[in-house]
């Protein structure tokens, strides 16, 4: 369990719970690898703080300085060793865009005078309490500002792609919420408050002001989040999960899901025994991967005779059948069933909305065969309730359909 928690480690928990443990749990020492475009990013950062500091102190960056200071930021580290993701960019490029975000931004909000800076690259700590625990989060905020109408601002920069719509509002809420609980857990007077994110590579804002219940579902989520945390390491569950991610992750060579086929590709210096049983390793998979692929064909064409040998019997009024090998029996099944999405989404939409209000909906969810057989068929709800869900209640007939080998066929087998 962490001492304190982040909006930054939850979704790295989140995206991929293994690497979460690698950074967060294991604290494995390896060289970090400079990304260029991680480093572009935390240089504007950078800038702007120095920015908005000297800001605070009654002096105003000229732009040339500004853009010096950024370029200052990379005369930091040797270049040979920072890592460019992709074959068609290279650092000077990384350098030209973050420039280019600067001027940008310098020239739209030039002379920054909409207001005053509370705090840049703030550090916060608050807390969120589950049955007497109380988990301490923390938030780093790149700039906390009172504009001249009085709203309190929490600013966040980002110098990334801007993800699609969906995805945007999700990280939006997750991340800029967290960091409305640090500031009102610190400032609780302040009830005007508006979340923005700056889209530097693309000039464009985000914003939005979040509700009181926004505000506490959001808390009971990040609840919840770190108690998946707490039982994933209670239990060492903590699997690989692959995405385009993954390019970027300094735990790229550690990584249970891509250590095999580096052990495979690697050439000179390689371990032969380890090189033996991966090979065997590899043997494995391609067996299993041909194996894998007829279980399916021969599960799909299984069913497809099944239906078949349903329908025949359907037809000519039987309820078995013989064959050269033995015999097949086919028999029908008549079962009360609750209305699915697929029979009548209206209709299911209204029987979650009831199965709610009787406060059993995780039961129903969990197990809705047991709650037919074991509330509604025992009748353990009121007449009334009964009546209301058996408008919900279909009936549904399903085949059974079973071998008998001759016996002949099984001394032989």
């Amino acid at each position: 369990m962490l001492s304190s928690y982040s909006y930054s480690a939850l979704e790295t928990f989140s995206t991929c719970p293994r690497k979460y443990k690698f950074q967060y749990l294991d604290r494995i020492d390896i060289p970090k690898r400079i990304t260029a475009d991680a480093y572009m990013g935390n240089a504007v950062h950078r800038t702007l703080d120095m920015l908005y500091r000297s800001q605070g102190e009654s002096y105003t960056m000229p732009r040339e300085e500004l853009i010096n200071s950024y370029l200052a930021e990379w005369e930091k580290p040797d270049k040979q060793f920072i890592t460019v993701i992709g074959e068609h960019r290279t650092v000077e490029d990384y350098i030209a865009a973050g420039r280019k975000m600067l001027e940008t931004y310098y020239d739209r909000y030039h002379p920054f005078t909409r207001g005053v800076t509370i705090g840049s690259e703030m550090n916060l700590r608050f807390e969120i309490e589950h049955n007497g625990t109380r988990f301490a989060l923390k938030a780093k905020i790149d700039r906390l500002w009172k504009r001249n109408d009085g709203v309190i601002e929490i600013c966040d920069y980002k110098t990334g792609k801007m993800p699609q719509e969906g995805v945007r509002s999700k990280l939006f809420y997750h991340q800029m919420g967290l960091y409305q609980l640090a500031v009102q857990s610190k400032f609780p007077d302040w009830e005007e408050i508006e979340l923005t994110q700056y889209f530097l590579r693309y000039d464009e804002v985000l914003r939005r002001r979040l509700r009181p219940d926004e505000l506490d579902e959001l808390a009971e989520q990040t609840r919840v989040n770190i108690l998946e945390t707490i039982e994933a390491e209670r239990l060492n569950n903590f699997p690989a999960q692959e995405s385009g991610l993954c390019h970027y992750c300094e735990f790229y060579d550690l990584c249970p899901a891509k250590r095999h086929k580096l052990i495979l590709d690697a050439e000179e210096g390689a371990d032969s025994g380890e090189k033996d049983s991966a090979l065997v390793a590899a043997e494995l998979a391609d067996r299993f991967i041909e194996i894998d692929t007829q279980f399916k064909q021969l599960k799909a064409e299984h069913t497809a005779l099944k239906e078949d040998l349903a329908k025949a019997a359907k037809d000519l009024s039987l309820d078995k059948f013989t064959g050269s090998g033995g015999e097949v029996m086919v028999k029908f099944n008549n079962a009360e069933k609750f209305v699915t999405k697929s029979d009548d989404p209206k209709a299911s939409g209204e029987l979650n909305a009831l199965v709610r209000t009787l406060g059993m909906d995780e039961y129903f969810k969990l197990d809705e065969s047991a709650f037919m057989r074991d509330i509604y068929k025992k009748e353990r709800l009121a007449p009334e309730l009964l009546d209301t869900l058996k408008k919900f209640v279909v009936t549904r007939e399903s085949p059974r359909v079973t071998v008998r080998l001759n016996r002949q066929s099984e001394d032989e087998d």
